[in-house]
């Protein structure tokens, strides 16, 4: 994999998204007391500064919203990741917990409202391309064991064999991040309004916490190619 590639029909939208790759991540069995108490007081942090019953109308996911609504019926029921993730914190009075390092994504993509994805690098077939959907195209969902219909005129992340992420909603099961992963691709993504800059601060965050407790290199970035 040499690029990330966004096509300009998805540029027309509005979206903007950055890829990037860290290296040498080691994923414990049990996260450690350091990081569980970092969690726990952001997550204590968010439900002090967050109303699930105005969640919708915050500027960062009115935008999402608004995109969805421009991509037909299907896309217009599904709620952006970090919304999804601040209802679920609401919810349970905690965000899920995966393993340390999807952990500490979820965090980072709650806290500042962007949509993060994370995928095992080894899993990737070529370039990563951020482009509208035909519909012929190969998704198997997270959790899922059969491929499932992928509406037409949605945007999508996809390599050279099957969607990688439907909208920024659902990512796929073949290249999910697990306990074994040591080498992560990750993409911020954003909707309409944002300034680029909050994504390259939110890489920075997450790099940061990825380097103090699972041991990672600090991220490469991949060129962006229109």
């Amino acid at each position: 994999m040499t690029a990330f590639i966004i096509d300009q029909q998805v540029s027309d939208l509005g979206i903007h998204a950055i890829a990037f790759v860290v290296n040498g991540i080691t994923v414990p069995e049990e996260s450690s007391p350091e990081l569980d108490h970092y969690i726990e007081t952001a997550e204590k942090a968010l439900l002090a500064s967050t109303d699930p019953k105005t969640l919708k109308t915050e500027p960062e996911f009115k935008v999402f919203r608004a995109v969805h609504a421009q991509l037909g019926k299907a896309a217009r029921s599904e709620v952006a990741a970090p919304e999804t993730l601040l209802r679920l914190l609401h919810r349970a009075g905690r965000l899920p917990r995966i393993n340390p390092l999807v952990d500490i994504y979820n965090l980072v993509s709650a806290q500042t409202r962007l949509a993060f994805g994370s995928h095992d690098l080894t899993t990737i077939t070529g370039d990563v391309r951020l482009a509208m959907t035909t519909g012929a195209e190969q998704f198997v969902p997270l959790g899922a064991t059969e491929p499932v219909a992928v509406p037409t005129g949605e945007y999508a992340y996809l390599d050279d064999t099957e969607v990688l992420c439907r909208l920024e909603v659902r990512q796929c099961e073949k290249s999910k991040a697990t306990a074994a992963t040591t080498d992560a691709l990750f993409i911020v993504h954003a909707g309409p309004g944002r300034d680029p800059v909050d994504l390259a601060d939110a890489r920075d965050r997450l790099a940061a916490l990825l380097t103090e407790h699972l041991g990672a290199r600090s991220p490469i970035d991949l060129e962006t190619l229109a």
